[in-house]
C-alpha cells in the first residue's frame, strides 16, 4: 500500500484530542502508535460506513484531479 502525506482542516479541538489519546495510549491499543495510525484508521472506518450505507458497499469510483479545499462548510457536520 502506498501512503502520501494529506493537509484536511480539522477542528483544533479533534486534533487535541486525538493528540491526547495517541500519547496516552501510545500504541498499547490498536491504531494509536502514532497520529498517521489513528486517522488512517478513523478515515477507513468511515469511508466504509459511507460505501455500505450510500453505495451497496462498493467502493465509490475514484476521483481525477482535486476535490475542494480549504475549511469545511456546516453542511459536513
Amino acid at each position: 500500500m502506498t501512503r502520501r502525506k494529506m493537509a484536511p482542516y480539522v477542528s483544533e479541538d479533534i486534533i487535541e484530542r486525538a493528540k491526547a489519546a495517541v500519547a496516552a495510549l501510545g500504541g498499547d491499543v490498536a491504531h494509536t502508535a502514532s497520529m498517521s495510525d489513528l486517522v488512517e484508521h478513523a478515515l477507513r472506518r468511515e469511508v466504509e460506513r459511507l460505501e455500505r450505507k450510500h453505495n451497496d458497499g462498493e467502493e465509490f469510483p475514484r476521483v481525477a484531479g482535486q476535490l475542494r479545499t480549504g475549511p469545511s462548510t456546516d453542511k459536513g457536520r
